[in-house]
């Protein structure tokens, strides 16, 4: 089904072209050389920036977004654990799903932004999406399920996406009814609450819904990580009319958390614990840490001064530690992802130690090359997008810095780095 969907995309494209005034008109051309998340972002940023006044362009776009999302790479967007994000895999995957480019949220949010201008078509649109199946959790797992935004639509539709006669059919009380059907993940549970408590039902319709979500919590049978992630979330749901199913749902599992806490023995308590591939693990990289943190600390750990870094000294461990990243191969690492995201850190950090000046701009330039050639872009592009976020986020607060930061990715040549040159530029992140 996907490569269907990837084959159709030109053809969707260039269809029916639209329209469009500048800058949004470069913003389209430029968002179509891009993977497809990246497309769907740009075409609904466009319609979320309040500037395109060309209501038939607006729909145009929401729709070709739509499409466009469900080749997203991610289906549906996760979260890793408390404590499980520093220097690790997960965290590198959780910090990616936090952009909202899976499937999931894309083709939600079109939806939502469907609403105010066509409601007949946001229910049709909502209709389409093709749930992603929520595969069982282990305690191996560090990430978890968060289909929050799917749900925030569905309130939508039902309250917003029906006609009077529609909704003299209970045609918005049978949406909601499907909903709580359909859901499988332990994790659904409370977006799906919040949805019902929101409805614009009736009463007596309220109630059944509840009476329907207390049997799922009867009968859902949740994997223990999923379990222990929704637990808290569902017992603070505040929902009286379930309490006697929450409390029954609450003795189903004890969960990952809780056999860790009841293990006897270590090898129990490691059982029951995230499995986390940490970074900094190969020699090559443990000695560019350790020689990195000679860069900000001095012997007792207190971080160097501006005049510290300004020595011949300081700037001869630069050009050594320099030396040995470009000694430094993905060979010598796990995995090219675990490779991507460690020299991605080493040259951020290096950015917030370097001053302004002739240095500085060299390793940025060498940074862009680095993230500009790397095969993660093709492999995970949202995972890969989210390092030159991180450090456009960065420097949100130093305009000079940022605006050096732009510059570099404009002249990058990466059609996703130029389009968030443009995108900054014309509409400002939120």
């Amino acid at each position: 089904m996907r490569l269907v969907i990837v084959l159709l995309i030109p053809s969707l494209w260039a269809a029916d072209p639209i329209k469009l005034p500048e800058p949004f008109h470069s913003i389209a051309d430029l968002a179509a050389a891009a993977p497809p998340e990246f497309t769907a972002d740009a075409l609904l940023r466009m319609v979320e920036s309040g500037k395109l006044a060309d209501k038939n362009a607006r729909l145009q776009l929401i729709e070709q977004a739509f499409q466009l999302a469900a080749s997203a790479k991610f289906p549906v967007r996760m979260q890793g654990l408390a404590g499980t994000t520093t220097d690790t895999a997960s965290g590198s995957l959780s910090q990616a799903y936090d952009l909202k480019l899976d499937a999931l949220t894309l083709q939600s949010r079109a939806v939502e932004d469907m609403l105010p201008l066509d409601p007949s078509k946001a229910h049709e649109l909502f209709s389409q999406i093709v749930r992603p199946t929520l595969a069982p959790l282990t305690c191996d797992d560090a990430l978890v399920y968060e289909p929050s935004e799917y749900y925030r639509a569905l309130s939508a539709v039902v309250n917003g996406g029906f006609t009077p006669k529609e909704k003299a059919k209970d045609e918005p009380f049978n949406l909601m009814q499907d909903a709580v059907g359909l859901a499988t993940s332990p994790s659904q549970l409370a977006p799906l609450a919040r949805a019902i408590q929101s409805a614009a039902v009736t009463a007596t319709q309220r109630q059944m819904l509840w009476v329907r979500f207390g049997g799922l919590l009867d009968s859902i049978q949740p994997d223990q990580r999923s379990f222990g992630a929704a637990l808290v979330q569902v017992t603070n749901l505040g929902a009286s009319e379930v309490q006697a199913a929450i409390d029954k749902f609450q003795g189903k599992s004890r969960g990952c958390e809780t056999d860790a806490a009841n293990a006897s023995t270590d090898a129990a308590k490691k059982n029951a614990t995230p499995k986390l591939d940490r970074y900094w693990q190969s020699p090559a990289a443990q000695k560019l840490l350790e020689a990195g943190k000679t860069l900000r600390f001095a012997s007792n750990t207190q971080t160097l001064s501006a005049a510290d870094r300004a020595t011949p000294q300081w700037q001869q461990q630069l050009a050594d530690y320099l030396n040995l990243i470009a000694d430094w191969t993905p060979d010598q690492e796990p995995s090219d992802a675990v490779y991507f995201h460690e020299k991605c850190v080493v040259y951020t950090s290096l950015l917030d130690l370097v001053p302004s000046g002739a240095q500085s701009e060299k390793i940025l330039a060498d940074y862009v090359d680095f993230i500009s050639n790397s095969g993660m872009y093709q492999q995970s592009p949202a995972e890969w997008f989210a390092e030159p976020h991180t450090l456009l986020d960065r420097a949100q607060s130093d305009g000079a810095r940022q605006a050096k930061i732009l510059d570099a990715y404009q002249h990058s040549g990466n059609p996703v780095l130029v389009l968030t040159v443009i995108l900054e530029r014309t509409f400002h992140r939120t």
